[in-house]
């Protein structure tokens, strides 16, 4: 708090002429949809609007340790998954110019917890249900979703949203999420079974099946072996 209040200083006597900020469009998936976590705004002009998750990066930090730092101060949870997507000129304060640097992050629900005091003003909104943001940051969310459906494309990234061991129904209903659109069942379970990195257990999910579905997991050293030799 110590250095943001220092940094504010130097930004309001001309000593710093460009700003960094961080924001973040953080996802996760449950209730069957992929949700946008937002921050309720208790101050300044912005006052009891929802926003992304940012904050200043310090004169020492590197961008990512930035973020991280950030999303870990909002959500409590580390070792969060994040990549940068793009950055946007979002005008002047102070006589600054404003620069936000956006990245798009997955969070695993069972990792988080809303009634943690610290996150009251914290809030899960499915996709289609974010209210209009201000400056760019409706922009921000399209283009963390698009970055995010690019990814999943190519690597399993997505997993990271499912718990550790999963059923094949449950990662049908992820990946259709994430499209949004609908996928074959049998053309997906054919594309799962070729995926040999997403390996079945001897485990069975009674909980959400009543015969009892198989769970699966994903194995890290497989698919590094794939991406070892796909080529």
């Amino acid at each position: 708090m110590e250095q943001a209040e220092q940094y504010i200083r130097e930004l309001t006597q001309g000593v710093t002429r460009f700003v960094f900020l961080n924001c973040c469009v953080v996802f996760s998936y449950f209730d069957d949809a992929i949700q946008v976590l937002l921050v309720k705004k208790d101050e300044g002009p912005l006052a009891g609007s929802w926003i992304l998750p940012y904050g200043f990066v310090m004169p020492e930090e590197k961008m990512d340790d930035s973020a991280r730092r950030i999303l870990t101060e909002k959500t409590g949870i580390k070792n969060i998954f994040i990549e940068q997507v793009r950055t946007y000129s979002e005008g002047r304060i102070y006589n600054m110019q404003v620069m936000a640097v956006m990245y798009y992050a997955l969070i695993n629900k069972s990792d988080y917890d809303l009634h943690d005091q610290q996150l009251e003003n914290t809030k899960w909104f499915p996709l289609a249900e974010v209210p209009q943001m201000k400056f760019s940051q409706d922009e921000m969310i399209r283009a963390a979703v698009v970055r995010m459906r690019y990814r999943t494309m190519e690597k399993p990234v997505g997993l990271r949203l499912l718990p550790s061991l999963f059923t094949i129904p449950q990662l049908h209903k992820l990946v259709e999420a994430i499209e949004n659109k609908n996928r074959d069942k049998r053309n997906f379970r054919k594309i799962v079974d070729e995926a040999y990195y997403i390996e079945k257990t001897d485990k069975i999910d009674k909980l959400h099946s009543k015969r009892g579905a198989a769970l699966y997991r994903f194995n890290q050293k497989l698919y590094d072996h794939y991406l070892k030799h796909k080529f």
